[in-house]
Order: structure tokens, then sequence, then C-alpha cells
């Protein structure tokens, strides 16, 4: 028959199992709603992009029609003073006429060129802006299926964890009172981890060496002995 300092030493591994479990749930949960708002951050940042490339679409194209009505007013501009040539009753008033419109020529000439430039311009706008929206809805979608699926997992660990609490406290309820008392007192500073092996003449958790009455105390199994470093349940393995 084991005695009841082994009985309750088996409880007690049982407890920090469970304690240790909760522990590693806690920690996935805590993950989770900064890795959510890491993935809105990105997800913002796409969304900049795109209205980025969206407004600098509308700028080329405003100025491309600005510079397409600079070339009809010119145009305009021409056919009235190729109607006033006839008019004319001097040769060097024709002559300073018909150098206005050579000029307005000239300058519709490089309006043209500058016009199709803007055309080009336009089309790499629109294709890079085609991409940018493509991508965007892609990580949008990754995003909520990622999102749902943290959700999930959430919730999933809520209720493991709710499962692995109750456990753990019909397992404690094993134990004395006063023991009980100590080792969770120890678990809550220690991560859980209130037991530690003794591995030879140290403590496997801190790694100080053990006094050899600590440890032959701890073989006797006549009570329980805690690390005089790091206060955690001492134990050997069976």
């Amino acid at each position: 028959m084991l005695s009841p300092i082994t009985q309750n030493l088996d409880v007690l591994k049982k407890a920090q199992q469970l304690d240790s479990e909760i522990h590693r749930a806690h920690l996935l949960l805590e993950e989770i709603p900064s890795e959510r708002a890491q993935l809105k951050s990105e997800l913002e940042l796409e969304k900049i992009r795109s209205n980025e490339l969206e407004k600098s679409l509308k700028d080329i194209q405003l100025k491309l029609k600005e510079k397409e009505l600079e070339l009809a007013q010119k145009e305009i501009q021409i056919k009235k003073l190729d109607g006033q040539l006839s008019q004319i009753k001097t040769n060097k008033e024709y002559a300073a006429l018909q150098q206005e419109i050579a000029s307005l020529k000239a300058d519709n000439s490089l309006l043209e060129e500058g016009i199709i430039h803007i055309f080009d311009e336009v089309d790499a706008a629109k294709e890079e802006a085609r991409k940018e929206k493509e991508k965007f809805a892609s990580i949008t979608k990754s995003f909520q299926d990622r999102d749902n699926e943290m959700v999930g997992q959430e919730k999933s660990l809520q209720g493991r964890l709710a499962d692995l609490k109750k456990q753990r406290e019909e397992s404690v309820a094993q134990l004395p009172p006063e023991l009980g008392e100590l080792y969770s007192r120890i678990a809550l500073k220690k991560q859980g981890l209130a037991l530690a092996v003794v591995s030879g003449e140290v403590c496997a958790a801190c790694q100080m060496k053990l006094r050899p009455q600590l440890i032959n105390e701890i073989r006797l199994g006549e009570q329980i002995i805690v690390c005089e470093n790091c206060s955690r349940i001492l134990y050997f393995e069976n």
C-alpha cells in the first residue's frame, strides 16, 4: 500500500501536469489578440496602398483631361487666327499672325506628345491599380479566413481551459488542505511548475545543490520537502 506522502506526490504530479497545460493555454490565448491586431494592421497598410494607387490613377486622368482641354482651346484659337488671315491688309501684320499661328501649332505638337505620354502613364497606373486591387482582395480573404480560424481557436482554448481548471480543482481537492494551499501558492508563483525532481544531489528546476540531510529527508518520504532556493516541492523519480 502506498504511503500518504507517495499518494500525495502522485496527486501533485497530476495537478502539476494540469497546471502546465493551463499555463500553456493561457499563453496561447494571450497571443491571439496581438496576432489578430497584426493581421488587421497589415490589412490596413494594403488598403492604404490600394487607395494611394487609385488616387494616383485619378490624378493622372485629371492631368490628361487638363492637357486635352488645353489642346482643344489652342485648336480653337488657331482656327480663329486662320480666319483672320484673310482680313489682314499688310504683309507685316500677315507675317506676325502667321508666326503666332505657327507658335500655337508648335505648342500643340508638344501637347500632343505629352498627351500620348500621359496615355501610357494612365495605362500603367490602371494596370498597377488593378493588380493591387486583386492583391488586396486576396489578402482580405486570407485575413478573414485566418481571423475566423483564430476566433474558433480562442473559443476552443477557452473550453479546454475551463475543463483543465475543473480537473485541476478536483485533483487539488484530494490533497490535505494545507498541502493543497502550499502547492497552489507555489504553482501560482512558478507558472504552474510547483514540483521539481531531484537529479543526483541537485534540484532539477533551479540547479541548486541540496544538503545531504535534505536529500535523506526526501528519500524517507515522511514529509513534503521544498527546495531551500526555489521553494518547489522536491521528489525523487521512481
